[in-house]
Formats: C-alpha cells, sequence, structure tokens
C-alpha cells in the first residue's frame, strides 16, 4: 500500500490513495517559522520523523513531498516526487492552513539568507576595485599636474605608488630629495621652497587621501584572496582569486557559475563580440574574461582558442566541486598547465586553417572600422 505525505506551516500531514488523512504531526505554534527554516535548509524535522516511522508499520511505500533526496530519510519504504498528490490536495483545501503571514516571514529570512551568501560579498569587493582604479587613475593625473608647479623633478618618480607615498611621507621638496636623492640627478634640482604653506599643506592631503585609497585596495584584494580561499579554493587555485572573483561576478554568483556549461563560461565577458557575431555574421569569440588568464594571454594565437576551451572545461569542474563536493585538489593547476604545454608541444605552428581564419578576422575588423567612419560621415 502506498500512503503520501507532504507538508504546510502547521505541520506534516499523510493521506493515503483516497485523499483521507491517516495522519499528522503538528508544530508548536511559535516554532512554526523555525521548523520551516528548517525544512527551507533540507533537514529533516523531528515532526517529520516521527510521522514517517508511525506511517512505515502499515505502508510499504511511503511517497514524500520534499526538498531532499530519498537517500536523505535512511528507509527503504520513503521516495521523493514533488509535486504529489498529497500536497496538491492540501493547497487545493485551505482549511487546512493558515494566513500568509508566516510565508512571508519565510520570504525574508529567504531574502536576507540570499543577500548574506559570501560570493554576494565577494562580488561587491570585486567590482569596487574596478571603481577605485578608476578613481586613483583620475586622482593621480590630478596630483601630478597640481605637484608639477611646485616641483616638476618629480615627474622622474613613474611608479605612481612611490610618487605618492614619497608626497604624503615628506612635507617639503628637501625632504622628498632626501628620502630618495638616487632618483633626482643634482644638476637638475632646485632646492628653493618658493610656494605657499597653504597650497604646499592641501597638495599633502590630498596625496595622503589618494595613498589612503591605495591602502584599501591592498586590503580589499587580500580580503577577495581569503574570500576565494575559503568558498571556491579549487577556482582560485586555477585561476586565481581576482580572475577567479570576476567570474563569479559576471556570472552572478558561485553556484550559477558552476551551474554554467564550459561553452557559456569560455565566452562570459565577449557578450559584445558574440552579439555582433550574430548580427553581422563575424566570426565568434574564442575567449572572454578568460583571456586575462596568464596560460591563454601568453600562448600562442593559434593556440589560444583550445587552451581557452580547456580552460573553460576546467573553471566549471572547480566549480562545481567548490559548490557540490568540496574536494580540494591541489593538482588542478598543474594539471592544467601539463595540458597546456602538450597543446603547445603537439601545435607549435599555425595550420593552414588557422591562418585563413586570422586573415579572415583582420578583414572583418576593417570592414567593421569602414562601417563605422560611414556612420560617423
Amino acid at each position: 500500500m502506498e500512503c503520501y505525505v507532504t507538508y504546510s506551516v502547521k505541520g506534516f500531514y499523510a493521506f493515503n490513495e483516497n485523499n483521507e488523512l491517516i495522519g499528522k504531526r503538528l508544530f508548536k505554534e511559535d516554532e512554526m517559522l523555525e521548523k520551516l527554516i528548517e525544512i527551507d535548509n533540507k533537514e529533516i524535522p523531528r515532526e517529520e520523523s516521527e510521522l514517517i516511522e508511525e506511517l512505515s508499520k502499515d505502508y510499504d511505500s511511503i511517497i514524500v513531498e520534499s526538498n531532499k533526496r530519498s537517500s536523505d530519510y535512511n528507509s527503504d519504504k520513503v521516495k521523493v516526487k514533488n509535486p504529489n498528490p498529497a500536497g496538491e490536495y492540501l493547497r487545493s483545501n485551505s482549511d487546512l492552513d493558515v494566513d500568509n503571514e508566516i510565508y512571508q516571514k519565510l520570504a525574508i529570512y529567504r531574502m536576507k539568507k540570499a543577500q548574506a551568501g559570501d560570493d554576494k560579498h565577494l562580488i561587491q569587493a570585486i567590482n569596487s576595485i574596478d571603481e577605485i582604479d578608476e578613481s586613483i587613475s583620475k586622482l593621480i593625473e590630478r596630483i601630478r599636474e597640481w605637484y608639477a608647479l611646485y616641483f616638476p623633478e618629480m615627474d622622474l618618480i613613474k611608479n605612481n605608488e612611490t610618487y605618492i607615498k614619497l608626497i604624503y611621507e615628506n612635507k617639503t621638496k628637501e625632504e622628498i630629495i632626501n628620502a630618495k636623492s638616487d632618483a633626482f640627478p643634482e644638476d637638475m634640482l632646485d632646492i628653493e621652497d618658493d610656494i605657499n604653506p597653504k597650497d604646499l599643506d592641501i597638495m599633502n592631503n590630498y596625496a595622503k587621501s589618494i595613498y589612503e585609497l591605495q591602502q584599501t585596495r591592498k586590503n580589499i584584494i587580500d580580503y577577495i584572496d581569503e574570500k576565494m580561499e575559503s568558498i571556491a579554493p579549487n577556482l582560485r587555485l586555477l585561476v586565481g582569486a581576482s580572475l577567479g572573483a570576476k567570474l563569479i561576478s559576471h556570472a552572478g554568483g558561485l553556484k550559477r557559475l558552476a551551474s554554467y556549461p564550459s561553452s557559456t563560461v569560455q565566452i562570459m565577458g565577449a557578450e559584445k563580440a558574440l552579439f555582433r557575431h550574430l548580427k553581422s555574421g563575424d566570426r565568434p569569440p574564442k575567449y572572454g574574461l578568460i583571456y586575462q588568464h596568464p596560460q591563454v594571454r601568453g600562448a600562442k594565437w593559434w593556440n589560444r582558442g583550445k587552451i581557452a576551451r580547456m580552460l573553460a572545461g576546467r573553471i566549471s569542474l572547480a566549480a562545481r566541486k567548490d559548490v557540490f563536493t568540496h574536494d580540494f585538489n591541489p593538482e588542478i593547476f598543474n594539471e592544467f598547465t601539463a595540458k597546456v604545454e602538450e597543446i603547445e608541444k603537439n601545435n607549435p605552428f599555425p595550420t593552414k586553417t588557422t591562418k585563413k581564419r586570422k586573415e579572415e578576422k583582420q578583414k572583418s575588423k576593417k570592414k567593421h572600422k569602414k562601417g563605422k567612419k560611414r556612420r560617423r560621415k
């Protein structure tokens, strides 16, 4: 004989094949939300276990409507089916249920849980890096132009971090020269301070703000590395923390990235080129964000497509391990680099087909540029 088990906000109900109620285990009123959260987290509440145990005495098969797997119940009699007749019958008889207040609270809990996911924080962090980089670039351009009015020889310092640090840590021209004397030829220097102290103070404070922003960027980079090590160690080892975080951000979450086929992962970030291919018939893109991986970017041009395709497959597997099995493979990067070396070794020269494709791509680019010029005219 078969019976069916389902649940509502009140508790668990069991029905026979004629939709007759044969058993129930209700939640305490003040525990309803807590029990629904347990179910949401794929746990088996005490009430469900008790009802199944009771039914097992009289029934050969118990069909449960559940978000769990049959194996989670540790019983040969239990099978999961969504929806099952009991659930459909219960939902069509509202008198067995209660108002929507508990459902609303559960919906709020689910929203908070979704927002609080570790990968959501990671996405915000990696997106902030691009914005910080853009801001730092503009601010440094301004401070270089401004500080040159006082100390034009500072343009000899090409490294932006060193430039800002020297201004931040040393208030005057003389202090900067003493701190890094090897960078400034003596015959070029004019040590006289011919500037209003207030002007110098405001420039020093401006440099301090940039320096603090640079330190914030470093802290966020360290945070991203730690977060990737925590939630996606396989992906981090394979592509690095920064690129891994960008892929997660572009997909909208680690779980979504894990659900993508490798063909989608391969062209993530190259959507414009893909739409152009669909619209005008240009060659489809071979890679998107994964071009930033040194093994793809540094490969010979005729091998990049093969390596990108292989890397995309490895990324999909790494993400799935991080999400579903949590098995860490310390050799994942070495295995990938060994395959890259094999591809490079087996394809030392471009084939006629790859040469022809490159020529077609160059022609397509020229056509695209001409089309743009005509539209401008």
